[in-house]
């Protein structure tokens, strides 16, 4: 019996060595290689907002009805980038643009020992004149929502809990980016809860469904996302918005760019 199914058995491991390569090949295919120091964020639909009421107390109303209804949102893929913008990334790009530093640098330099500190002081027009040298955009307020939530709604990057020590949290001033690994969101970005609040492209608005409208909707401020170094935890949701307008420059304020994947 052996002598008759041996030669079976030799041509079906030929079969399995050629097929696994194209198996592997047929698994890999569509997905995009990211560029350098960017996630790779799959197109699709997710659960933007949220119905959660006022988890915070009285005082956190305001805060929540602007992030509701929750309802699907579909992007298309992009890329993001896994850290925020760094002091030493946002110096190249006045050094070759001559756009002025942010006020609080000295002598057109950051200070010293900062160069992977979160860049900030910076207003949402210089935000998005930084992202346009790179080669990149200001993300949607949707993608930055799907990048930090992933597609399962869930409150934080980690999960649903709060846990401080994911997140640069609880800090004077904005920290070193990348220094909290366990806090990555579903597809590995970083510091999308704490450290500094991104800008955003968008306008703050109603979503679609909303019950509530605030007289600062429309074309007044932008949105920043993503909670600051210190502060109560709802501001580190996924789903949080906070607002300033586009020429305002804080410590609170930084960025992270996106880059279109079709």
């Amino acid at each position: 019996m052996f002598r008759i199914f041996a030669p079976c058995y030799f041509l079906l491991k030929l079969l399995l060595v050629i097929a696994f390569p194209l198996v592997a090949q047929a698994q890999n295919k569509g997905v995009a290689k990211a560029p350098e120091g960017m996630v790779y964020i799959p197109g699709g639909p997710f659960a933007m907002g949220t119905n959660e009421q006022d988890p915070g107390g009285p005082n956190t109303s305001r805060e929540f009805a602007d992030a509701n209804p929750r309802r699907e949102v579909k992007v298309g893929a992009f890329y993001i980038d896994k850290l925020e913008v760094t002091n030493a990334q946002y110096k190249q790009f006045c050094d070759a643009t001559h756009y002025p530093p942010p006020p609080h640098w000295k002598d057109g330099t950051y200070p010293a020992g900062e160069s992977n500190v979160a860049v900030y002081n910076i207003n949402w027009w210089e935000a998005s004149a930084y992202a346009a040298w790179a080669g990149k955009r200001l993300p949607m307020e949707a993608e930055w929502e799907k990048a930090a939530r992933g597609t399962d709604a869930r409150r934080f990057p980690w999960g649903n809990d709060w846990d401080a020590s994911k997140a640069v949290w609880g800090e004077k001033k904005p920290q070193a980016v990348g220094t909290k690994p366990q806090g990555a969101s579903p597809y590995g970005v970083l510091d999308m809860a704490g450290n500094v609040f991104e800008w955003v492209n968008d306008w703050y608005d109603a979503y679609p469904g909303a019950k509530r409208h605030f007289p600062e909707f429309g074309t007044t401020y932008k949105v920043i996302r993503g909670g600051g170094f210190m502060g109560y935890e709802f501001i580190a949701f996924t789903y949080y918005r906070c607002v300033a307008r586009p020429q305002t420059r804080s410590e609170w304020i930084g960025l992270r760019c996106v880059k279109s994947a079709g």
